[in-house]
């Protein structure tokens, strides 16, 4: 027996001793890799293994810097924290008083959005149809549009003024239809200085732009998107005869008049008479009657965009209603990260001096620490381990992780997972990713690329540091 436990005990050290050369190693390795990244940059660096707590390789680890997209990370865990797996958003027709007679509401009727961002102009029109199945040919009242689930500003201070337009940062309202987006083409006139023209996907959602660009044979043609008054935008600028049609993907510029004449076109194509106006707000009065009702997917499926495609409204969206599942009062940007800050604060994540006004990362207001976004992920794992959503439907089975990019803005965050399936979790956030200016078009693909190369060759690492 004492000559087993010899061994055994030979055998440990033996391990031990090879796993801390291994570890000494790959701490060399990424040493060298973060003495590679390029002149002025920052960054905010950490390692650390969840089932002993060690931290295996860090630098920079509690500097707050700007995340970019990989704030997302934190959005997920807290929804999937504080909504559950079940939660699914609510978006419903109703009225004052039932049943329906002759066809004729006698009264308001309220469209009571939720903020669900997967509801689409097809749900609303479901909605209309149901109306029409129930004998309903006439509303004698007012339309109520509410949106007062939220509160606030659609968009989080910090996003650059030049990206409200692009389809990216579109508006959180809580009314949401089609991401609040639309797209369309536009091609060149058929004479040299006639008017280009736009060709919408769909023409029925009533979202145009004041187009203003001219067909021109200039070597340097730019676009130019500014507010205009009546229509969602102003375009401006030209384009090349020669030029192959341009896809232009516009965020709603304004949300409450856009849902107003597609809800009152809806109801006039079902032959439905609204005898009274149509209203944006919450009517102070009971609407305990439902006429219809669509319900998004349940979580999980939510968060498949957040986290897969990165999808800012999705993001903003699901914090804002965190902020107002758990207060009870119309959810906000502020309401959604205080309750960060309790729940995963209070469940040993150190937010530290972090500032944090979104929840997507789209702001510039941002700023955590690689650290703060290590115990996050270490909350995520000790909460659920491989059974929260985005680790069970990875795509690669030795690693997971969620990227932020914006400009001199580079990030990663996420878990490697070892042979015996136990995982290092690590995050990376880098600032000031500039090469030196003036520089051409191919020296900034050049240096995107070495910073590409950089994260891959930090994963690298850390996977053969997963080996041992």
């Amino acid at each position: 027996m004492l000559r087993f436990l010899s061994c055994l005990l030979t055998a440990f050290f033996i391990f031990a001793s090879l796993s801390a050369q291994a570890s000494a190693q790959v701490v060399k390795e990424l040493q060298k890799l973060v003495g590679s990244l390029p002149t002025g940059s920052v960054h905010s660096i950490q390692v650390k293994d969840p089932a002993s707590g060690r931290v295996i390789f860090e630098q920079g680890a509690d500097h707050n810097l700007v995340p970019a997209s990989v704030l997302k990370v934190m959005t997920a865990t807290l929804a999937y924290e504080v909504l559950g797996d079940k939660f699914q958003y609510t978006t419903q027709l109703v009225t004052r008083n039932g049943p329906i007679r002759k066809g004729i509401i006698n009264g308001p009727v309220a469209l009571v959005f939720s903020g669900d961002p997967s509801l689409k102009r097809k749900h609303l029109d479901e909605l209309v149809n149901r109306l029409k199945k129930r004998g309903i040919k006439s509303i004698h009242g007012d339309l109520w549009l509410d949106g007062a689930v939220f509160s606030g500003y659609d968009r989080a201070g910090g996003v650059s003024w030049d990206d409200l337009n692009i389809c990216f940062a579109a508006p959180a309202a809580a009314m949401i239809l089609d991401r609040n987006c639309f797209y369309g083409w536009l091609k060149p006139g058929k004479k040299e200085g006639s008017t280009a023209t736009i060709q919408y996907d769909q023409s029925d959602w009533f979202l145009a732009v004041d187009n203003q660009v001219r067909t021109r044979s200039e070597k340097s043609c730019q676009l130019e998107v500014r507010p205009s008054t009546e229509q969602e935008y102003r375009l401006q600028g030209c384009i090349s005869p020669k030029s192959a049609p341009v896809r232009l993907a516009f965020s709603v510029n304004d949300v409450e008049r856009a849902v107003k004449r597609y809800i009152k076109d809806q109801l006039q194509k079902k032959d439905i008479q609204l005898r009274g106006r149509v209203i944006v707000g919450r009517p102070d009065l009971d609407m305990p009657f439902v006429l219809a009702e669509h319900r998004s997917e349940s979580l999980p499926q939510l968060l498949k965009p957040v986290l897969k495609n990165s999808d800012n409204l999705y993001s903003d969206s699901i914090l804002k209603t965190v902020g107002y599942e758990t207060s009870g009062k119309p959810g906000s940007y502020a309401s959604g990260i205080q309750t960060a800050r309790e729940v995963l604060g209070g469940k040993g994540v150190g937010f530290g001096t972090s500032r944090l006004v979104d929840g997507s990362g789209l702001s510039r207001y941002n700023f955590i620490s690689a650290s703060t976004l290590v115990d996050i992920l270490m909350f995520g794992w000790s909460r659920w381990g491989e059974r929260s959503p985005w680790l069970s439907a990875r795509d690669r089975k030795e690693m997971w992780f969620k990227t932020g990019y914006m400009s001199g803005v580079s990030s990663v965050a996420g878990y490697v997972f070892q042979s015996d399936g136990k995982p290092l979790v690590f995050a990376v956030i880098l600032n000031g990713l500039m090469p030196p200016l003036p520089a051409s078009r191919e020296q900034m693909k050049a240096f995107r690329k070495d910073i590409r190369s950089f994260r891959r060759s930090f994963l690298k690492a850390l996977t053969r540091e997963g080996k041992v």
